[in-house]
């Protein structure tokens, strides 16, 4: 059943925690210097946040909008996982909306758990099976805005659980000289996911670049191997 436009933001009001934002505060780094400066929190749980979103799927528009361009981090979020829930259950044709829609705000997807939650599940699926769109993501990737690259980064995931690594690793080879420690654990887990489907793939990769992987990618991206060759790898930048 549809809902009345205005209450999903009474749901999600309802849902404010001050312990809950303290939390969230501290660990999305809203301190000045740090990467989550400026964001705001009110304090509301995921699961929270997918439950409202389920019940609001049908919300229009104008709503849909104010979410995703709200300053408050949850909102949006919120925002954003009705994106992902319509795209699931939307035709080609909306799919292609959904996508466009998603990057024409992508300055407020400015957070990592926004990115990972959703960037995957709309730009990932969709860049999959539209190929001509992979070359506008991975540009994304020469993005003086970090969260631009981590979207990059994380659209590959579809392909990657379909054993395609094409794209995955030109950007990461583009990516391993990036200065930003969230853009070195976004590559790292991006380049384990590869190893799960294709080890040699990966130690290939690393062999090649060695001397340009920053060592959190290295860690992150070995973590599934084995432990004598993993820290093998670790010795060597000793």
């Amino acid at each position: 059943m549809k809902q009345n436009n205005l209450n999903i933001f009474t749901e999600l009001n309802k849902k404010h925690s001050k312990s809950k934002k303290k939390k969230n505060e501290y660990y999305f780094k809203t301190k000045k210097g740090q990467y989550g400066f400026g964001d705001v929190f009110v304090g509301i749980s995921m699961p929270d946040i997918r439950e409202i979103a389920k019940k609001f799927i049908d919300l229009k528009k104008t709503d849909l909008i104010k979410l995703i361009t709200s300053k408050y981090h949850e909102y949006r979020m919120c925002g954003l996982i009705i994106l992902v829930y319509r795209y699931q259950k939307s035709d080609e044709k909306n799919k292609k909306s959904i996508y466009s829609m998603y990057l024409k705000y992508k300055k407020y997807i400015n957070n990592w758990d926004l990115v990972d939650v959703t960037t995957p599940n709309i730009v990932g699926e969709y860049i999959k099976r539209n190929k001509p769109e992979q070359k506008k993501i991975e540009k994304l990737a020469n993005s003086s805005v970090m969260w631009n690259r981590r979207i990059a980064a994380l659209a590959c995931f579809p392909q990657i659980k379909d054993g395609d690594f094409k794209m995955i690793l030109r950007i990461s080879k583009k990516l391993l000289k990036d200065k930003e420690d969230l853009m070195h654990k976004a590559v790292g887990w991006m380049l384990r996911e590869v190893y799960k489907k294709d080890n040699k793939t990966l130690l290939d990769f690393i062999n090649k670049n060695y001397a340009q992987i920053p060592r959190t990618t290295l860690r992150y991206a070995i973590e599934r191997v084995e432990e004598k060759k993993r820290k093998k790898f670790l010795n060597r930048f000793r």
